[in-house]
């Protein structure tokens, strides 16, 4: 039986400032990522494009931050996702996107991981660590918190255990 990958787009653009992240998922399947995977031997499935639900408006102390409601949405879609994607026996692999999507992502397979009773490992590798959170940002781009917030989500949603 064929290792099944699920392609989900994410064009999340709301934790940077710098236009052009949203385009990030149909690069990447106009560069054939789904044939190369195919060749390697994976069974693919892309789901598309996802995209958030709409949210309140969240305001926060710290008046650099932008698109926080935005980011909170995003994120949740895509813990969700992830999470659903996992139960199912997939290995989810998300387009995107500014990194602030990798709060939603890592978060949701963690919390996965915790359901089988399994332990999760994550080798992050970027130029700085992307561990700021909200009142310490000081551009007010939530792509430099994903780490701390990947950390933390589940157990605010009350998933795992501190």
């Amino acid at each position: 039986m064929k290792n099944t990958v699920v392609l989900v787009g994410a064009p999340v653009q709301t934790g940077t400032n710098i236009q052009g992240c949203v385009m990030g998922p149909d690069a990447l399947r106009t560069a054939g990522l789904q044939g190369s995977l195919e060749a390697l031997g994976y069974s693919v499935i892309d789901r598309g494009n996802i995209l958030p639900e709409a949210s309140p408006d969240r305001v926060h102390s710290n008046s650099a931050i932008h698109h926080l409601s935005e980011t909170i949405s995003w994120t949740t879609k895509l813990h969700d996702v992830a999470l659903h994607e996992m139960r199912e026996g997939h290995l989810p692999v998300f387009l995107g996107g500014d990194h602030s999507m990798a709060a939603g992502t890592v978060s949701g397979i963690a919390h996965a991981a915790a359901e089988a009773d399994k332990e999760q490992f994550v080798l992050w590798l970027d130029a700085h660590p992307d561990l700021h959170n909200l009142s310490t940002t000081s551009s007010g781009n939530l792509h430099g918190t994903p780490v701390l917030i990947s950390a933390v989500f589940p157990v605010l949603r009350g998933i795992i255990r501190n």
